[in-house]
């Protein structure tokens, strides 16, 4: 749709944009809970950066990954530039997400700060910001939906997506879900939750809607694990790691009595 936008005689990406709006307004939400817990500006500034730089690490390796049988395709033509330009010029978000993950453990410890505490706080502002980026991949025009004449949209300026076609904005459409996530999971954490219970919460939610987006998408960089998608094969996983871990959680009080019982 609208992959530039230009300020004076300085053109910058769109996507760039939404994603420094998705960073804010995620920020603001965060510190409207964390300031009443004695969170700083400077706590705030310093779980950017980290979320920040394990969103990249973690986005752009597992792109890299999904990009191997491409890369083993065209070796013969690749030279240095082209193979890290297209084993790392993209980002996959189940591989942000767990880049993200894996650095709130480090943040917790440099601000000595409870991690329980931390993961509640921001596992709900992750689909927050997550649909706000997705309206960036909207306007790059990557991410792009199949063609549909009736509901699609037709890109002209498209960075990625075929220009002229009529393409379902599957963009928006996680985008929506994602915000809707973002409100279940806000309300949920109002009341005392555990982080597992929060991120399998989120993990479920989350993985269901892009199971099912991913039969909307046309884009074949996204590789595939069998007959599903990369994402989709993820999704199983995330599902299947969450139903173990609830049904545990509900089968561990129950094991307990039943040992209570069997001691008198």
């Amino acid at each position: 749709m609208f992959p530039y936008f230009v300020i004076g005689n300085q053109t910058y990406p769109m996507y760039a944009l939404i994603g420094l709006a998705a960073l804010f307004v995620a920020s603001g939400v965060v510190y409207s809970r964390a300031r009443y817990i004695g969170f700083t500006y400077f706590d705030l500034l310093m779980g950017i950066v980290f979320l920040g730089v394990g969103l990249i690490i973690g986005g752009m390796l597992l792109h890299a990954i999904v990009q191997i049988p491409i890369l083993w395709e065209n070796r013969a033509l690749l030279t240095v530039f082209s193979f890290f330009r297209t084993a790392f010029g993209g980002m996959v978000f189940y591989g942000g997400l767990a880049g993200v993950l894996a650095s709130i453990p480090l943040y917790a410890k440099l601000l000595k700060r409870d991690l329980h505490t931390i993961v509640i706080l921001l596992i709900p502002v992750f689909p927050l910001a997550h649909g706000i980026m997705r309206i960036g991949c909207f306007m790059a025009g990557c991410c792009y939906g199949v063609e549909h004449e009736a509901l699609g949209i037709a890109f002209s300026r498209s960075l990625v997506a075929p220009n002229g076609v009529s393409l379902l904005p599957v963009q928006l459409y996680e985008s929506v879900a994602n915000i809707v996530i973002f409100v279940v999971l806000w309300l949920y954490t109002r009341k005392h939750r555990t982080p597992l219970n929060v991120l399998c919460f989120y993990g479920t939610l989350y993985a269901a809607a892009r199971f099912m987006l991913e039969f909307l998408r046309g884009d074949a960089m996204r590789g595939f694990v069998f007959a599903l998608s990369t994402s989709q094969f993820i999704s199983v996983l995330v599902i299947t790691a969450c139903a173990i871990v609830l049904i545990w959680q509900v089968l561990k009080p129950i094991q307990r009595e039943a040992y209570i019982c069997e001691k008198h």
